[in-house]
């Protein structure tokens, strides 16, 4: 995803940008000149990161899922909450009981030991998934799983991040921003100029490409995009090719006609775990889902029966 930004000559904006979450981020911001944005909002990423990397073997989630007892801050239990509500809102598509699988298939912090011959050690796996013990803190305080398990907030994290730094920004007074980390976006307010913000889809090719498959126009709503066609991997037995995203209800990847989802709502968390959901679910079973959900939209890329690429959107 690219973010489109630009600003009058008697209205510049504040830009800060960087790495974080090991991704590239994009701020955008009017109306607040403060010489501490880019230490503060650096600071914000880094104790997010704290919260929810499942990479750093210190950070809250790794600690709690290594079995640990840790005191749990009220971000941490925002996002855990968000993520339980995403669970329910999604049909059970998004679950952050997939872990043990996420991790097995090698989309996690290690390098995984399945392959596609495995179905006896997936459906050991499996009874992990979707575990109805309470795992879901309801307010800050020491919190520990239950025993064995072990969550992913990776669907909902960067999002989450997303909407935190927009929220701090509104709170300090920003007159409008657009903040994106690693594709995902939220903005509020408009432009000097009275425009909206724009955000350009890219082409779902395997390599990055500055090529825009599609520019949305977005005012005070967050937009995220899942895709099947980079974080892809080969099956060492059959040499099948397989996409990240995990279907809940089976534990192997995702079979669906999904190449890319595109979903826009009232938070970068949610936006950014329905687009997930929605490559589980696929192409039909989301517009279903699109259908009895009116406040939401979505911009789809899907592959017909075919083999021809075909796009439907909301607005």
């Amino acid at each position: 995803m690219t973010l489109l930004a630009s600003c009058q000559r008697n209205a510049l904006p504040t830009h800060v940008n960087g790495i974080a979450q090991g991704s590239a981020f994009n701020i955008t911001i009017y109306g607040l000149d403060d010489d501490s944005l880019t230490y503060r909002i650096g600071t914000w990423l880094s104790d997010y990161n704290q919260l929810a990397s499942a990479w750093d073997s210190q950070s809250t989630l790794s600690r709690l899922n290594a079995g640990d007892s840790v005191y749990v801050a009220q971000d941490f239990v925002e996002l855990a909450q968000i993520s339980r509500m995403l669970h329910s809102l999604s049909n059970g598509y998004m679950s952050p009981t997939l872990n043990p699988l996420i991790e097995a298939w090698g989309f996690g912090s290690g390098l995984g030991y399945l392959n596609m011959s495995d179905s006896l050690a997936v459906q050991q796996l499996m009874r992990q998934v979707n575990d109805a013990r309470s795992w879901c803190p309801e307010k800050p305080g020491l919190w520990a799983w239950p025993e064995g398990m072990s969550l992913s907030f990776t669907s909902v994290a960067q999002g989450h991040s997303v909407d935190l730094i927009s929220e701090r920004l509104m709170a300090m007074g920003a007159t409008a921003a657009i903040v994106e980390i690693g594709g995902e976006v939220r903005c509020f307010g408009r432009k000097p100029n009275g425009k909206d913000f724009k955000v350009g889809i890219e082409k779902p090719l395997e390599q990055k490409s500055k090529d825009l498959q599609e520019i949305i126009p977005l005012r005070d709503r967050a937009l995220a995009t899942s895709g099947d066609y980079r974080n892809v991997k080969k099956d060492v037995v059959t040499g099948e090719r397989y996409a990240h995203t995990i279907d809940a209800f089976t534990g192997w990847p995702a079979r669906s006609n999904m190449l890319s989802a595109t979903l826009i709502g009232p938070t970068c968390a949610e936006a950014d775990g329905m687009a997930t959901a929605a490559m589980a679910m696929g192409f039909d079973a989301t517009v279903e889902w699109m259908s009895a959900h009116p406040l939401w939209d979505a911009y789809l890329i899907h592959v017909r029966d075919d083999g021809t690429l075909a796009t439907w959107s909301s607005y």
